[in-house]
């Protein structure tokens, strides 16, 4: 296993984004949609512009590289290829992450914390055996798991996905989870996930994206012990709340809170929530202009617009006391003390 780089007393006092991508996604690309790719050096620039000293990074959304292309880019379905550029979900996209980080820009390494991510329905046992080769040669620090992403549910993590959290456990590795209260998306339901961590409380789990603001879901990860939030693409979540988008949870299951400043919606949750919530910025899916299967032919269409200006704006809104305590949490999810 390889030596870590970074440490807990390394993070203290520090800003850490805890929620960002480094990749391609070939979708959108295709698609003429926005985000389309995120270098490693680019993500560092823009964490210099705005005084963020690390970043937990793992790939983009999609395990793309697995399945047929041409089906995927035309019509956003992931059916396994008969002749896969990757040999299983998210091995490239994992090895040229962690390359990019320690062999193209070794100089860079020292402020970013790579997650793996991993597709928990599909060629589970073969995609553990490639983690632990490369666990031999980079240092990692946790999984990453976008069910919309990889079109897998949630749920399989309790089924035969069940082997990653037993190797998140022998591990150590905390696991971050995309989720969603839209009802139509079929992959990554939030009450899914917490009923994931509530069933394996020695693992923890950070769920993206303020939990849509849905007030009970996030009461609930309140009370778990091993359950975190993160902010991811706080603002753009925000004008979906102030619309009544069915991606955000609706007024009457949502915090109650001034919709109009994603700012207040950050202090608001941080107020209500101290000890679970986390900062992140979701770079460079803080803005996202694409088309995306959320559920058997059942395609959603976001036009979002947001910065890493606007996402560092949120924290930048908080206390100094409360930024410590968001600290303090990033620093318990990802090691656990």
């Amino acid at each position: 296993m390889a030596d870590k780089h970074i440490h807990p007393d390394d993070l203290v006092g520090k800003t850490v984004d805890a929620h960002t991508h480094v990749g391609i996604d070939l979708r959108a690309f295709a698609q003429i949609g926005f985000p389309y790719c995120s270098s490693l050096e680019g993500l560092y620039y823009r964490m210099k512009c705005h005084n963020v000293d690390y970043a937990v990074v793992f790939p983009a959304l999609g395990a793309q590289l697995y399945f047929d292309l041409e089906t995927y880019l035309i019509e956003g379905v992931l059916k396994p290829a008969k002749r896969p550029l990757s040999g299983i979900p998210y091995e490239i996209e994992n090895k040229i992450l962690l390359k990019e980080i320690f062999e193209f820009c070794p100089e860079l390494s020292k402020h970013f914390i790579p997650f793996v991510m991993v597709d928990p329905g599909r060629r589970v046992d073969e995609q553990i055996k490639v983690l632990r080769k490369l666990e031999e040669a980079f240092p990692i620090y946790g999984i990453k798991i976008s069910p919309v992403g990889c079109q897998s549910r949630v749920t399989k993590l309790l089924e035969e996905g069940g082997a990653f959290l037993d190797f998140a456990k022998e591990h150590n590795w905390p696991i971050l989870l995309h989720v969603t209260v839209n009802k139509d998306e079929k992959f990554s339901q939030a009450s899914d996930a917490l009923e994931v961590a509530r069933r394996n409380p020695k693992i923890r789990f950070c769920l993206a994206h303020s939990i849509c603001f849905h007030n009970k879901f996030l009461e609930i990860a309140d009370q778990l012990p091993n359950v975190w939030v993160d902010t991811a693409a706080i603002k753009i979540m925000t004008e979906l709340a102030l619309n009544n988008s069915p991606v955000a949870a609706p007024p009457s299951e949502r915090v109650k809170c001034d919709y109009s400043d994603h700012r207040k919606v950050m202090k608001e949750l941080v107020k209500r929530f101290p000890k679970t919530i986390i900062w992140g910025s979701d770079s460079p899916y803080y803005s996202y202009i694409v088309k995306r299967l959320e559920g058997e032919d059942f395609y959603f269409e976001f036009k979002l617009k947001g910065t890493y200006a606007d996402e560092k704006a949120a924290l930048d809104s908080l206390s100094e006391v409360e930024r410590a305590q968001i600290n303090s949490n990033m620093i318990k999810f990802i090691f656990g003390r």
